[in-house]
Protein backbone atom coordinates (compact mmCIF):
# COMPACT_ATOMS: atom_id res chain seq x y z
CA UNK A 1 0.00 0.00 0.00
CA UNK A 2 2.75 2.22 0.80
CA UNK A 3 4.54 1.44 -2.52
CA UNK A 4 1.28 2.82 -4.31
CA UNK A 5 0.85 5.88 -2.10
CA UNK A 6 4.44 6.45 -3.18
CA UNK A 7 3.83 5.53 -7.18
CA UNK A 8 2.64 9.34 -8.46
CA UNK A 9 5.59 10.97 -6.61
CA UNK A 10 8.06 8.94 -9.29
CA UNK A 11 6.07 10.00 -12.07
CA UNK A 12 6.46 13.40 -11.47
CA UNK A 13 9.48 13.36 -11.08
CA UNK A 14 10.34 11.56 -14.43
CA UNK A 15 8.30 14.28 -15.93
CA UNK A 16 10.46 17.29 -14.79
CA UNK A 17 13.45 15.26 -15.52
CA UNK A 18 12.13 14.87 -19.25
CA UNK A 19 11.30 18.58 -19.18
CA UNK A 20 14.28 19.51 -18.17
CA UNK A 21 16.27 17.51 -21.33
CA UNK A 22 13.62 19.26 -23.33
CA UNK A 23 14.21 22.66 -22.57
CA UNK A 24 17.89 21.72 -22.97
CA UNK A 25 17.30 20.55 -26.64
CA UNK A 26 15.47 23.20 -27.51
CA UNK A 27 18.49 25.70 -26.47
CA UNK A 28 20.47 24.21 -28.17
CA UNK A 29 18.33 23.89 -31.22
CA UNK A 30 17.68 27.53 -30.89
CA UNK A 31 21.75 28.03 -30.82
CA UNK A 32 21.68 26.00 -34.16
CA UNK A 33 19.51 28.05 -35.76
CA UNK A 34 21.00 31.27 -34.55
CA UNK A 35 24.03 30.11 -36.24
CA UNK A 36 22.35 29.11 -39.37
CA UNK A 37 20.45 32.37 -39.14
CA UNK A 38 23.70 34.35 -39.03
CA UNK A 39 25.24 32.43 -41.85
CA UNK A 40 22.32 32.87 -43.82
CA UNK A 41 22.65 37.06 -43.26
CA UNK A 42 26.28 36.89 -44.12
CA UNK A 43 25.48 34.25 -47.85
CA UNK A 44 22.96 37.45 -48.55
CA UNK A 45 25.10 40.46 -48.00
CA UNK A 46 27.90 38.47 -49.80
CA UNK A 47 25.18 38.24 -53.06
CA UNK A 48 24.37 41.65 -52.64
CA UNK A 49 27.55 42.94 -52.72
CA UNK A 50 28.27 40.97 -56.15
CA UNK A 51 25.31 41.74 -57.26
CA UNK A 52 26.07 45.18 -56.80
CA UNK A 53 29.38 44.53 -58.39
CA UNK A 54 28.10 42.72 -61.46
CA UNK A 55 25.78 46.01 -62.06
CA UNK A 56 28.46 48.26 -61.99
CA UNK A 57 30.54 46.26 -64.56
CA UNK A 58 27.34 45.93 -66.57
CA UNK A 59 27.10 50.25 -66.83
CA UNK A 60 30.80 50.81 -67.01
CA UNK A 61 30.41 48.33 -70.02
CA UNK A 62 27.64 49.78 -71.37
CA UNK A 63 29.32 53.35 -71.67
CA UNK A 64 32.19 52.05 -73.04
CA UNK A 65 30.18 50.20 -75.71
CA UNK A 66 28.49 53.03 -76.35
CA UNK A 67 31.84 55.82 -76.78
CA UNK A 68 33.39 52.83 -78.92
CA UNK A 69 29.92 52.95 -81.11
CA UNK A 70 30.02 56.63 -81.43
CA UNK A 71 33.44 56.50 -82.25
CA UNK A 72 32.58 54.20 -85.09
CA UNK A 73 29.97 56.63 -86.21
CA UNK A 74 31.70 59.11 -86.73
CA UNK A 75 34.67 57.49 -88.61
CA UNK A 76 32.12 55.47 -91.11
CA UNK A 77 30.21 58.84 -91.43
CA UNK A 78 33.79 60.64 -92.73
CA UNK A 79 34.55 57.34 -94.66
CA UNK A 80 31.15 57.45 -96.02
CA UNK A 81 31.44 61.12 -97.28
CA UNK A 82 34.61 60.60 -98.68
CA UNK A 83 33.30 57.83 -100.77
CA UNK A 84 30.35 59.73 -102.00
CA UNK A 85 32.73 62.52 -102.99
CA UNK A 86 34.98 60.05 -104.83
CA UNK A 87 31.89 58.56 -106.45
CA UNK A 88 30.74 62.07 -107.36
CA UNK A 89 34.32 63.08 -108.63
CA UNK A 90 34.30 59.89 -110.95
CA UNK A 91 30.91 60.42 -112.57
CA UNK A 92 32.16 63.86 -113.36
CA UNK A 93 35.12 63.05 -114.91
CA UNK A 94 33.38 60.17 -117.06
CA UNK A 95 30.52 62.48 -118.09
CA UNK A 96 32.90 65.33 -119.51
CA UNK A 97 35.10 62.51 -120.98
CA UNK A 98 32.21 61.26 -123.30
CA UNK A 99 30.71 64.84 -123.66
CA UNK A 100 34.53 65.05 -124.68
CA UNK A 101 34.40 62.01 -127.17
CA UNK A 102 30.99 62.11 -128.97
CA UNK A 103 30.06 66.36 -129.13
CA UNK A 104 33.51 67.81 -129.89
CA UNK A 105 32.85 68.97 -133.23
CA UNK A 106 29.09 69.56 -132.58
CA UNK A 107 30.43 71.87 -129.50
CA UNK A 108 33.08 73.24 -131.86
CA UNK A 109 30.69 74.24 -134.31
CA UNK A 110 28.27 75.88 -132.08
CA UNK A 111 31.07 77.77 -130.29
CA UNK A 112 32.49 78.87 -133.40
CA UNK A 113 28.51 80.56 -134.67
CA UNK A 114 28.06 81.77 -131.32
CA UNK A 115 31.67 83.48 -131.45
CA UNK A 116 30.31 84.79 -135.24
CA UNK A 117 27.22 85.92 -133.50
CA UNK A 118 28.27 87.32 -130.29
CA UNK A 119 31.35 88.93 -131.35
CA UNK A 120 31.12 92.76 -131.74
CA UNK A 121 34.33 93.35 -134.00
CA UNK A 122 32.18 91.11 -136.93
CA UNK A 123 29.13 92.64 -136.46
CA UNK A 124 31.27 96.25 -136.61
CA UNK A 125 33.09 95.10 -139.87
CA UNK A 126 29.39 93.76 -141.56
CA UNK A 127 28.19 97.18 -141.04
CA UNK A 128 31.12 98.37 -142.92
CA UNK A 129 30.26 96.09 -145.44
CA UNK A 130 27.10 97.13 -145.58
CA UNK A 131 28.06 100.67 -145.60
CA UNK A 132 30.26 99.54 -148.57
CA UNK A 133 28.06 97.75 -150.49
CA UNK A 134 25.74 101.40 -149.85
CA UNK A 135 28.14 103.56 -151.33
CA UNK A 136 29.28 101.32 -154.13
CA UNK A 137 24.98 100.98 -155.44
CA UNK A 138 25.29 104.77 -154.87
CA UNK A 139 27.98 105.41 -156.93
CA UNK A 140 26.42 102.98 -159.93
CA UNK A 141 23.53 105.39 -159.23
CA UNK A 142 25.11 108.25 -159.84
CA UNK A 143 27.06 106.79 -162.78
CA UNK A 144 23.38 106.02 -164.39
CA UNK A 145 21.79 108.79 -163.37
CA UNK A 146 24.85 110.90 -165.21
CA UNK A 147 24.14 109.26 -168.14
CA UNK A 148 20.67 109.37 -168.56
CA UNK A 149 20.14 112.62 -167.55
CA UNK A 150 22.25 115.42 -166.77
CA UNK A 151 19.04 117.59 -166.13
CA UNK A 152 19.14 115.92 -162.77
CA UNK A 153 23.01 116.91 -162.27
CA UNK A 154 22.00 119.38 -159.71
CA UNK A 155 19.37 117.10 -157.96
CA UNK A 156 22.07 114.16 -158.16
CA UNK A 157 24.56 116.73 -156.74
CA UNK A 158 22.18 117.46 -153.44
CA UNK A 159 21.34 114.29 -153.31
CA UNK A 160 25.27 113.02 -153.27
CA UNK A 161 26.23 116.48 -150.85
CA UNK A 162 23.13 114.55 -148.80
CA UNK A 163 24.62 110.61 -148.77
CA UNK A 164 27.73 112.12 -148.36
CA UNK A 165 26.43 113.59 -145.21
CA UNK A 166 25.33 110.50 -144.15
CA UNK A 167 28.43 108.93 -144.97
CA UNK A 168 29.97 111.07 -143.04
CA UNK A 169 27.69 110.65 -140.18
CA UNK A 170 27.74 107.06 -140.32
CA UNK A 171 31.68 107.09 -140.74
CA UNK A 172 31.69 108.83 -137.56
CA UNK A 173 28.91 106.38 -135.64
CA UNK A 174 31.26 103.83 -136.71
CA UNK A 175 34.14 105.42 -135.64
CA UNK A 176 32.01 106.53 -132.27
CA UNK A 177 30.94 102.65 -132.07
CA UNK A 178 34.63 101.28 -132.12
CA UNK A 179 35.75 103.50 -129.63
CA UNK A 180 32.66 102.11 -127.34
CA UNK A 181 33.76 98.67 -128.12
CA UNK A 182 37.79 99.74 -127.43
CA UNK A 183 36.49 100.66 -124.20
CA UNK A 184 34.25 98.20 -123.48
CA UNK A 185 37.68 95.96 -124.27
CA UNK A 186 39.39 97.57 -121.50
CA UNK A 187 36.59 97.12 -119.67
CA UNK A 188 36.35 93.35 -119.82
CA UNK A 189 40.30 93.53 -119.21
CA UNK A 190 39.53 95.25 -115.88
CA UNK A 191 36.31 93.03 -114.70
CA UNK A 192 39.31 89.91 -115.68
CA UNK A 193 41.46 91.66 -113.57
CA UNK A 194 38.70 92.03 -111.04
CA UNK A 195 37.52 87.76 -111.51
CA UNK A 196 41.46 86.99 -110.53
CA UNK A 197 41.35 89.60 -107.57
CA UNK A 198 38.36 88.00 -106.17
CA UNK A 199 39.91 83.97 -106.78
CA UNK A 200 42.73 85.40 -104.86
CA UNK A 201 40.70 86.31 -101.93
CA UNK A 202 39.02 83.59 -102.11
CA UNK A 203 42.39 81.27 -101.53
CA UNK A 204 43.20 83.46 -98.89
CA UNK A 205 39.96 82.96 -97.33
CA UNK A 206 40.56 79.46 -98.02
CA UNK A 207 43.76 79.39 -95.99
CA UNK A 208 42.21 81.39 -93.17
CA UNK A 209 39.21 78.90 -93.13
CA UNK A 210 42.19 76.20 -93.07
CA UNK A 211 43.77 77.37 -89.80
CA UNK A 212 40.52 78.00 -88.70
CA UNK A 213 39.51 74.50 -88.29
CA UNK A 214 43.20 73.33 -87.59
CA UNK A 215 42.84 75.33 -84.17
CA UNK A 216 39.66 74.24 -83.47
CA UNK A 217 41.15 70.67 -83.76
CA UNK A 218 43.81 71.57 -81.37
CA UNK A 219 40.89 72.90 -79.54
CA UNK A 220 39.58 69.56 -80.02
CA UNK A 221 42.63 67.69 -78.82
CA UNK A 222 43.21 69.96 -75.86
CA UNK A 223 39.63 69.21 -74.73
CA UNK A 224 40.43 65.59 -74.98
CA UNK A 225 43.14 65.90 -72.71
CA UNK A 226 40.88 67.89 -70.18
CA UNK A 227 38.50 64.97 -70.11
CA UNK A 228 40.89 62.15 -69.51
CA UNK A 229 42.50 64.32 -66.50
CA UNK A 230 39.16 64.70 -65.16
CA UNK A 231 38.62 60.47 -65.91
CA UNK A 232 41.70 59.65 -63.91
CA UNK A 233 41.23 61.89 -61.01
CA UNK A 234 37.47 60.68 -60.84
CA UNK A 235 39.25 57.17 -61.06
CA UNK A 236 41.33 57.97 -58.04
CA UNK A 237 38.71 59.22 -55.92
CA UNK A 238 36.15 56.39 -56.43
CA UNK A 239 39.30 54.15 -55.51
CA UNK A 240 39.47 55.81 -52.41
CA UNK A 241 35.86 55.65 -51.96
CA UNK A 242 35.92 51.90 -52.44
CA UNK A 243 39.03 51.77 -49.98
CA UNK A 244 36.90 53.93 -47.26
CA UNK A 245 33.93 51.69 -47.54
CA UNK A 246 36.24 48.79 -47.14
CA UNK A 247 38.08 49.83 -44.51
CA UNK A 248 34.26 50.53 -42.80
CA UNK A 249 33.15 47.41 -43.60
CA UNK A 250 35.78 45.59 -41.64
CA UNK A 251 34.94 48.00 -38.82
CA UNK A 252 31.07 46.85 -39.25
CA UNK A 253 32.64 43.53 -38.91
CA UNK A 254 34.60 43.65 -35.83
CA UNK A 255 31.55 45.81 -34.28
CA UNK A 256 29.25 42.47 -35.22
CA UNK A 257 32.35 39.81 -33.61
CA UNK A 258 31.97 42.42 -30.45
CA UNK A 259 28.25 42.24 -30.57
CA UNK A 260 28.02 38.45 -30.86
CA UNK A 261 31.01 37.58 -28.30
CA UNK A 262 28.49 39.49 -25.91
CA UNK A 263 25.47 37.69 -27.26
CA UNK A 264 27.41 34.50 -26.50
CA UNK A 265 28.58 35.51 -23.51
CA UNK A 266 24.49 36.41 -22.35
CA UNK A 267 23.88 33.34 -23.32
CA UNK A 268 26.47 31.50 -20.89
CA UNK A 269 25.40 33.33 -18.49
CA UNK A 270 21.72 32.27 -19.38
CA UNK A 271 22.65 28.91 -19.30
CA UNK A 272 24.53 29.68 -15.58
CA UNK A 273 21.25 30.71 -14.32
CA UNK A 274 19.59 27.95 -15.78
CA UNK A 275 21.64 25.67 -14.15
CA UNK A 276 21.23 27.81 -11.01
CA UNK A 277 17.38 27.49 -10.91
CA UNK A 278 17.88 24.01 -11.28
CA UNK A 279 19.61 23.50 -8.50
CA UNK A 280 17.66 25.67 -6.38
CA UNK A 281 14.74 23.83 -7.91
CA UNK A 282 16.39 20.65 -6.61
CA UNK A 283 16.74 21.93 -3.16
CA UNK A 284 12.73 23.12 -2.92
CA UNK A 285 11.66 19.76 -4.26
CA UNK A 286 14.27 18.18 -1.15
CA UNK A 287 12.78 20.35 1.54
CA UNK A 288 9.20 19.65 0.21
CA UNK A 289 10.17 16.15 0.42
CA UNK A 290 11.25 16.20 3.63
CA UNK A 291 8.32 18.26 4.77
CA UNK A 292 6.47 15.52 3.71
CA UNK A 293 8.19 12.93 5.21
CA UNK A 294 7.88 14.57 8.60
CA UNK A 295 4.21 15.05 8.05
CA UNK A 296 3.48 11.63 7.44
CA UNK A 297 5.70 10.76 10.56
CA UNK A 298 3.89 12.99 12.51
CA UNK A 299 0.22 11.61 11.39
CA UNK A 300 1.91 7.97 11.60
CA UNK A 301 2.43 9.05 15.70
CA UNK A 302 -1.25 10.31 15.86
CA UNK A 303 -2.87 7.23 14.33
CA UNK A 304 -0.37 5.36 16.35
CA UNK A 305 -1.48 6.78 19.62
CA UNK A 306 -5.37 6.24 18.82
CA UNK A 307 -4.97 2.96 17.94
CA UNK A 308 -2.32 2.02 20.29
CA UNK A 309 -5.41 0.08 22.22
CA UNK A 310 -5.96 -1.68 18.25
CA UNK A 311 -1.97 -1.94 17.63
CA UNK A 312 -1.71 -4.30 20.84
CA UNK A 313 -4.21 -6.43 19.98
CA UNK A 314 -3.27 -6.75 16.42
CA UNK A 315 0.63 -6.26 17.34
CA UNK A 316 2.10 -9.11 15.38
CA UNK A 317 0.27 -7.97 12.43
CA UNK A 318 1.16 -4.75 13.10
CA UNK A 319 4.94 -5.65 13.68
CA UNK A 320 4.84 -7.67 9.78
CA UNK A 321 3.52 -4.40 8.46
CA UNK A 322 5.77 -2.18 10.02
CA UNK A 323 8.90 -4.50 8.55
CA UNK A 324 7.31 -4.56 5.26
CA UNK A 325 6.78 -0.65 5.30
CA UNK A 326 10.57 -0.72 7.23
CA UNK A 327 11.94 -2.32 4.03
CA UNK A 328 9.78 -0.47 1.30
CA UNK A 329 11.25 2.74 2.44
CA UNK A 330 14.69 1.49 3.00
CA UNK A 331 14.04 -0.07 -0.66
CA UNK A 332 12.48 3.27 -1.97
CA UNK A 333 15.16 5.54 -0.01
CA UNK A 334 18.14 3.48 -1.44
CA UNK A 335 16.10 4.05 -5.43
CA UNK A 336 15.42 7.46 -4.61
CA UNK A 337 19.31 8.07 -3.44
CA UNK A 338 20.43 5.91 -6.62
CA UNK A 339 18.15 7.87 -8.78
CA UNK A 340 19.00 11.61 -7.74
CA UNK A 341 22.75 10.09 -7.54
CA UNK A 342 21.96 9.56 -11.75
CA UNK A 343 20.14 12.12 -12.37
CA UNK A 344 22.74 14.58 -10.71
CA UNK A 345 25.67 12.38 -12.64
CA UNK A 346 23.51 12.77 -15.42
CA UNK A 347 22.70 16.66 -15.64
CA UNK A 348 26.57 16.89 -14.76
CA UNK A 349 27.34 15.18 -17.90
CA UNK A 350 24.86 16.89 -19.60
CA UNK A 351 26.02 20.35 -18.42
CA UNK A 352 29.43 18.50 -19.70
CA UNK A 353 28.08 17.65 -23.31
CA UNK A 354 26.43 20.90 -23.18
CA UNK A 355 29.73 23.27 -22.88
CA UNK A 356 31.52 20.65 -25.08
CA UNK A 357 28.93 21.56 -27.93
CA UNK A 358 29.29 25.22 -27.18
CA UNK A 359 32.70 24.92 -27.56
CA UNK A 360 32.42 23.02 -30.92
CA UNK A 361 30.01 25.45 -32.65
CA UNK A 362 32.08 28.26 -31.30
CA UNK A 363 35.11 26.86 -32.82
CA UNK A 364 32.88 25.99 -36.25
CA UNK A 365 31.37 29.60 -36.23
CA UNK A 366 35.52 30.90 -35.80
CA UNK A 367 36.60 28.54 -38.75
CA UNK A 368 33.32 29.70 -40.85
CA UNK A 369 34.06 33.29 -40.03
CA UNK A 370 38.20 32.38 -41.00
CA UNK A 371 37.01 31.25 -44.10
CA UNK A 372 34.38 33.99 -45.07
CA UNK A 373 36.95 36.21 -43.93
CA UNK A 374 39.42 34.60 -46.15
CA UNK A 375 37.21 34.49 -49.20
CA UNK A 376 36.24 38.32 -48.60
CA UNK A 377 39.65 39.04 -49.00
CA UNK A 378 40.35 36.68 -52.06
CA UNK A 379 37.06 38.36 -53.17
CA UNK A 380 38.39 42.23 -52.82
CA UNK A 381 41.64 41.10 -54.33
CA UNK A 382 40.38 39.68 -57.29
CA UNK A 383 38.34 42.84 -58.04
CA UNK A 384 41.24 45.36 -57.14
CA UNK A 385 43.18 42.96 -59.57
CA UNK A 386 39.88 43.08 -62.24
CA UNK A 387 39.82 46.52 -61.53
CA UNK A 388 43.16 47.42 -62.51
CA UNK A 389 43.54 45.25 -65.29
CA UNK A 390 40.20 47.00 -66.60
CA UNK A 391 41.54 49.88 -65.91
CA UNK A 392 44.59 49.46 -67.77
CA UNK A 393 42.88 48.43 -70.22
CA UNK A 394 40.55 50.60 -70.74
CA UNK A 395 43.69 53.37 -70.73
CA UNK A 396 45.04 51.15 -73.35
CA UNK A 397 42.00 51.35 -75.67
CA UNK A 398 41.84 55.35 -74.66
CA UNK A 399 45.54 55.49 -75.65
CA UNK A 400 44.66 53.88 -79.19
CA UNK A 401 41.30 55.70 -79.74
CA UNK A 402 43.57 59.01 -79.24
CA UNK A 403 46.66 57.89 -81.85
CA UNK A 404 43.55 56.86 -84.40
CA UNK A 405 41.88 60.16 -83.72
CA UNK A 406 45.40 61.80 -84.17
CA UNK A 407 45.93 59.82 -87.49
CA UNK A 408 41.97 60.75 -88.75
CA UNK A 409 42.84 64.38 -88.08
CA UNK A 410 46.30 64.09 -89.36
CA UNK A 411 44.38 62.85 -92.45
CA UNK A 412 41.60 65.16 -92.83
CA UNK A 413 44.31 67.79 -92.54
CA UNK A 414 45.94 66.08 -95.47
CA UNK A 415 42.79 65.90 -97.40
CA UNK A 416 42.36 69.53 -97.03
CA UNK A 417 45.71 70.44 -98.18
CA UNK A 418 44.63 68.52 -100.93
CA UNK A 419 42.21 69.65 -101.82
CA UNK A 420 43.68 73.65 -101.73
CA UNK A 421 46.25 72.62 -103.98
CA UNK A 422 43.49 71.55 -105.83
CA UNK A 423 41.55 73.96 -106.06
CA UNK A 424 43.96 76.67 -106.35
CA UNK A 425 45.69 74.44 -109.81
CA UNK A 426 41.71 73.86 -110.79
CA UNK A 427 41.45 77.92 -110.41
CA UNK A 428 44.97 78.31 -112.49
CA UNK A 429 43.98 76.19 -114.98
CA UNK A 430 40.28 77.74 -115.87
CA UNK A 431 42.68 81.11 -116.05
CA UNK A 432 44.45 79.40 -118.48
CA UNK A 433 41.37 77.71 -119.97
CA UNK A 434 40.03 81.22 -120.10
CA UNK A 435 43.22 83.05 -121.75
CA UNK A 436 43.09 79.84 -124.01
CA UNK A 437 39.50 80.07 -125.24
CA UNK A 438 39.88 84.12 -125.44
CA UNK A 439 42.52 83.49 -127.74
CA UNK A 440 40.59 80.57 -129.58
CA UNK A 441 37.78 83.45 -130.09
CA UNK A 442 39.92 86.44 -131.44
CA UNK A 443 42.01 83.66 -133.53
CA UNK A 444 38.15 82.74 -135.17
CA UNK A 445 37.03 85.97 -135.33
CA UNK A 446 40.17 87.06 -137.67
CA UNK A 447 39.86 83.65 -139.59
CA UNK A 448 36.15 85.36 -140.18
CA UNK A 449 36.93 88.93 -140.93
CA UNK A 450 39.56 87.29 -143.17
CA UNK A 451 37.06 84.99 -144.81
CA UNK A 452 34.41 88.11 -145.29
CA UNK A 453 36.91 90.73 -146.28
CA UNK A 454 38.49 88.11 -149.31
CA UNK A 455 34.68 87.93 -150.17
CA UNK A 456 33.65 91.71 -150.44
CA UNK A 457 36.99 93.00 -150.57
CA UNK A 458 37.20 92.54 -154.64
CA UNK A 459 34.13 94.24 -155.25
CA UNK A 460 34.24 96.66 -152.34
CA UNK A 461 37.70 98.00 -152.50
CA UNK A 462 36.80 101.15 -153.62
CA UNK A 463 34.15 102.07 -150.83
CA UNK A 464 35.52 99.80 -147.99
CA UNK A 465 35.11 102.78 -144.81
CA UNK A 466 38.26 104.21 -143.14
CA UNK A 467 39.44 101.04 -140.24
CA UNK A 468 38.26 98.50 -142.07
CA UNK A 469 41.95 97.48 -143.24
CA UNK A 470 43.54 97.55 -139.69
CA UNK A 471 46.61 95.40 -140.22
CA UNK A 472 49.20 95.80 -143.00
CA UNK A 473 48.20 91.99 -143.75
CA UNK A 474 44.79 92.99 -144.82
CA UNK A 475 46.49 95.16 -147.12
CA UNK A 476 49.02 92.48 -148.15
CA UNK A 477 45.92 90.09 -148.59
CA UNK A 478 43.92 92.25 -150.89
CA UNK A 479 46.84 93.36 -153.21
CA UNK A 480 47.79 89.81 -153.22
CA UNK A 481 43.95 89.13 -154.44
CA UNK A 482 44.09 91.95 -157.02
CA UNK A 483 47.32 90.91 -158.28
CA UNK A 484 45.71 87.18 -158.68
CA UNK A 485 42.96 88.48 -160.50
CA UNK A 486 44.90 91.08 -162.80
CA UNK A 487 47.42 87.89 -163.67
CA UNK A 488 44.06 85.67 -164.80
CA UNK A 489 42.55 88.89 -166.39
CA UNK A 490 46.19 88.60 -168.38
CA UNK A 491 46.52 85.23 -168.85
CA UNK A 492 42.75 85.26 -170.44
Amino acid sequence: MAAIRNRPGSLGRAQEAREAKRRVDEYQLQGLLKYAEGNKMLVANSKVEERSEHTRREREARGRLREEMQMEGMYENHKQREYAQYVATEEAMISAALEKTHKADERSQREVQRIRNQSEELRWLQEKIRTAEVQMMRQLQLDEKQLIDHRKKQENEAYDDMLEANRQKAIADEDAKEARRRENQVGARYVLMEQMEEKLEQQRAAKKEFERERAAVDQIVSKIHEEDEMELLRKKSKQEETKKWVDNFMVEREQQREAQRNAEWEEEQRIREFNEEVAARKAAQAAVKKAKDDEAARILARIGKEKEEEMRRKEEMEELINRLYFEEEEKRHREKEAAKAEKQARMVEEMKQGNEFQKMLKAQRRIVELEEEERNRKIQMAKYAEDEQREKEAERRRKQKMLEFKAEVKELAAYKRGEYEKQKAREVAEFEAAAAQERREQDIVEQERQRMLREHAESLMAFLPKGVLRKPEDLDMLVGLLNEKMGQMGRD
